[in-house]
């Protein structure tokens, strides 16, 4: 092997070694944020904030309650992306939301005490409709979607905040909406399907969040973490 070759071959073996150790360094979440640095950071502007607790969901994801000066309850999800803890969303008013990272989903939440929540009744719901594609060719496919409604019942601690993870049977279902109907038979992709919520007191009454978003709330997302979740209208569930 000639001296050229013999440079080239280990300059080749030095950049593949420095670029699998940068990779290594990037997916290596460093220690998180202290407290005093989370204040600076959080990104919605107010005079003044309170850290509640600083909460490891797992790896790579964090959840950071806070109180701010107007008496607001917020919320933060931190990630570990690209070599670097970010805020990828941030609220002043969290109802409950939906939280996805690494295949991973959870249901988080900080409400307002006045409002004496007490349980969470979430939902999974999809609309009944009928789908024909290719109507005039001999590969026309007719596809009925069910209407889909599945509870799940959650209990709240003596704390403001906290979070759960989203049921497995939940994310089989969420999952059959993304094969081919016509490898499967299943819904496709395409078809919509919502996340929604009823907060109950502890004598089994509806009640609003009327506290928790008194100040309209408000808030800032980056990518696809973070699905806000609506409060469901009782005249549509069966």
């Amino acid at each position: 092997m000639s001296k050229k070759k013999l440079v080239l071959l280990l300059f080749i073996a030095g950049l593949v070694a420095v670029c699998a150790y940068a990779m290594y360094i990037f997916s290596i979440p460093k220690d998180f944020y202290t407290e005093e640095e989370l204040l600076e950071k959080i990104p919605l502007i107010t005079p003044k904030k309170e850290i509640q607790d600083i909460i490891q969901i797992d790896e790579e994801t964090y959840f950071v309650p806070f109180l701010s000066a107007d008496g607001s309850y917020g919320s933060s999800i931190w990630v570990w992306n690209t070599g670097k803890w970010e805020c990828v969303g941030t609220d002043s008013a969290s109802g409950p939301s939906i939280l996805a990272n690494n295949g991973n989903s959870y249901v988080y939440w900080n409400v307002h005490p006045h409002d004496k929540v007490q349980e969470w009744q979430i939902y999974l719901t999809s609309e009944r409709n009928y789908s024909v594609t290719d109507a005039n060719s001999e590969n026309r496919l007719e596809v009925y979607f069910p209407k889909i409604q599945v509870k799940h019942t959650l209990t709240l601690g003596k704390e403001s905040y906290g979070y759960v993870e989203l049921p497995s049977k939940w994310k089989e279902i969420i999952g059959s909406f993304d094969l081919n109907p016509a490898q499967s038979g299943l819904l496709p992709s395409s078809h919509y399907y919502m996340f929604q919520y009823q907060a109950y007191n502890d004598k089994q009454e509806a009640v609003d969040l009327e506290h928790t978003f008194r100040n309209g709330g408000g808030g800032t997302y980056t990518g696809d973490f973070i699905q806000y979740m609506q409060q469901v209208i009782s005249e549509e569930l069966e």
